[in-house]
Formats: C-alpha cells, structure tokens, sequence
C-alpha cells in the first residue's frame, strides 16, 4: 500500500534527477566549450548534442525494464542502483583520462554515460511512479523539472567553472562523487512501500502501437508532438539571437543560466500548488498561452537589445511558462501511463514530447538563417496558437482514455 509522499523521498528524488542531469549538462554545454577551446572542429562537435537522442529512442528498451525484475533488490530501484553505479563508473573512468591523448576513449565514454542516464530515467520515472499517489504526481513532476534545472546549471555552468580552475580530472572527480551521493541515497532506501503487484509475463512492444489506438490518444500524440514546439524553439533561438544582437557570451550566460533558470527553478515548484488550485486544464492552457506570448516579446529586442532589464525580463518569461508547462505534461503523461508497464508508457509518451522539443529548436535555428529571426517567431506563435487549442480538449483526452490509472 502506497503511503504519502515523504521528505525523505523527495529528497532521494531530487538528488537522482539532479545527478542525472549534472553529466549530461557537464557533456552537452561545458564539455563543448572545452573541446571547442582544445581545437575542436564545429562540424565534428555538433554530433556531441546526439547523446540527447538516447532520450527520444529509450522507449526502445523501456519493456525489458518494466519485465526484468529483481526480487531481493527491488524492481525499479534495483535498475536505479545499476545504471547510476554505471554512470558513476563511466564518469571515475574519464576522470583518469587525459583530454589531449584519449578524446576518442572520452567521447566514447560519454556515449555510454548517456545511454546509462537515459536508462536510469526510464527506471527513475516508473520508480517515482509507483512510490505516489495520482494527486502527488505533479509534486514529483516538479521535483523532475527542478531537479534537472539544477543539474544543467551544476554541470553545464558550475561545471566549466571548476574546469578553468581546478582542471579535468579533479572536475570529473568532483562530479563521480556527487553522482555517487545519490547512488548511496537509493542504495539504503527500503522499498516495503513498492512491493511487485503487476508482474509483466512478457515484453509487450505493441503497446507502442496500441497506445495510440483510439481517437483520443491521436489528439494527444498530436497535442505532445506540438506543445514544446513554441518554447523550444524560444530556448532554441535565444543565444544565436542575443549574439547577433551585440551581446557577450558572459552577459548571455548570466541571463540564461541564472536569471532564466533560477525563475524556471522556482517557477517549478509553484506550479505543483497552482495546478493543484486551478486544475490540470486551466494551467495547461494559461501555460501554453504564456509560451505564445513569450516567443513574441522576442520580437522586442530587436529594437530594445541593448536594454538589459528587457532582455532579462524576456527571458524570465519565457522559462516562468515553460517550467509549469513540463511539469504539467509530464504529470498527464503519468495519468495516462498504465500501473502494469509505466516505464514503457511514460517513456513513449515522454520520447514523442522530447524528440518535438529537439526538432523544432534545431529548425528554429536553422531555418533563421533561410527566412529570418521574426518570420521563424511568428511561424513558432502560430503553433502555439493551435496548442492553446488542443489544450482546451485535455479533460476528453483524460475521461476517453482507456487505460489503468490509480
């Protein structure tokens, strides 16, 4: 029987979510920097920002997690505690590695330690799923949301700070020992509150297809496919944009990583108390509402970019919204997700709204280049438009859906 939501967990939560995205942040913003200042080719770099498609296609191996089960350790934490010890170890393995004399050894190793980061999502996911009640979800979504703002700050800012300072292998020591925090965190916490009760006889990969099935859940892959479409492309062309502008990469640091991701941080958890307060449907929309206006105050700085208060204050309100918007989500995307598999269902759900979110940021930038800054804010604000719209249908997405829920 499921208990109510300890501090207890929500802190083993927010350390596992935090360090999983400490790597990932260290690997796709400091590491790129590093590389880049190491005489790193920009055409051989991009490919380092492919480690995130472990996240789009780990629906692939979410069913042998859901199946394998482990009865002295536990299900999902059991999964937890072997993926975290592997990215620890992959991390202690770079740490002993000289960047100028095995960078193929290193991003080799980096690889592997997204696929480990992925794979802990997927149990950490189903872990957090099974721990709570239906009414906790957005709690723990937010816990998610916070946690993986904090992580991308520590590794992807804090993490090239120490780098200058202290040199690769005391940083990537540093941060095996704060991944290994939270591996000691799940290794003693009991599970006598998530005992086994659907036992999954065979791996199921129809559900894919299944999932999907009815009228209702094809409005929600398109409502998932278009949602982080507006913002996306908003964090997508934020940095491009501000360069072109005139601004410093340290003025753009601060306004991102800490003016934006600090509201986004606390923005994370007020979201928990007002979806709560004013229900799942009216956030949605006033969310989705926000990320459209939010790309089109973009439009301001164009004329206004030397204005620094504007600028901040633009930013601030593109993250306030986001934050809510991916709590939300993925609290619907647990709603909908079935007791028997949960990893393979929020994971599929969770790929579609991740891969959307990698597509229209690339093309947002990309497509800048063709037709120009305002044309790709105002295409992205129509999008958003039609979100707005699909949102307004979230209660027949959620009534119509035919699958087992708390």
């Amino acid at each position: 029987m499921k208990k109510k939501l300890t501090w207890s967990q929500m802190t083993l939560l927010f350390s596992l979510y935090t360090t999983q995205f400490l790597g990932l942040g260290f690997f796709m913003e400091a590491f790129i920097g590093i590389l880049r200042q190491n005489g790193v080719s920009l055409e051989n770099l991009g490919f380092i920002y492919m480690i995130g498609l472990f996240w789009v296609f780990r629906f692939l191996w979410a069913p042998f997690i859901d199946k394998i089960y482990f009865k002295k350790m536990g299900h999902y934490r059991a999964w937890i505690i072997i993926f975290q010890s592997l990215m620890v170890l992959s991390i202690l393995t770079i740490s002993i590695l000289h960047i100028d004399e095995h960078l193929t050894a290193i991003i080799f190793l980096v690889i592997l330690f997204a696929f480990f980061a992925a794979s802990q999502n997927i149990a950490l996911d189903a872990f957090a799923f099974k721990i709570t009640f239906k009414r906790e979800r957005s709690i723990i979504n937010a816990i998610k949301t916070a946690g993986g703002l904090i992580g991308m700050v520590l590794g992807g800012g804090v993490g090239l700070i120490l780098y200058s300072k202290i040199g690769w292998h005391f940083t990537m020591f540093i941060m095996a020992i704060v991944t290994t925090i939270s591996l000691i965190q799940i290794f003693f916490y009991s599970e006598s509150t998530m005992k086994h009760q659907h036992f999954v006889e065979k791996i199921d990969f129809k559900q894919f297809f299944t999932f999907w099935k009815t009228k209702e859940m094809k409005l929600w892959f398109i409502l998932l496919f278009l949602y982080p479409a507006t913002i996306s492309s908003a964090f997508g062309l934020t940095t491009p944009l501000l360069v072109d502008l005139g601004w410093g990469l340290d003025k753009i640091g601060f306004a991102v990583h800490i003016v934006g991701y600090g509201i986004g941080f606390l923005a994370s958890f007020g979201a928990s108390y007002v979806i709560n307060k004013f229900g799942k449907k009216n956030i949605l929309i006033i969310a989705a509402f926000g990320q459209f206006i939010g790309i089109l105050m973009m439009l301001l700085l164009f004329k206004n970019h030397n204005n620094d208060f504007l600028v901040m204050f633009v930013i601030g309100v593109i993250f306030m919204f986001y934050t809510p918007s991916q709590v939300l989500m993925t609290t619907l995307m647990m709603d909908l997700s079935s007791n028997k598999t949960p990893a393979s269902q929020f994971a599929i759900q969770h790929s579609i709204y991740m891969f959307s979110g990698i597509l229209f940021s690339s093309l947002s930038v990309s497509m800048s280049g063709i037709l120009g800054y305002e044309k790709i804010i105002l295409i992205c604000a129509l999008i958003g438009l039609l979100s707005i719209y699909l949102s307004t249908k979230i209660e027949y997405i959620i009534k119509k859906g035919n699958y087992e829920r708390d």
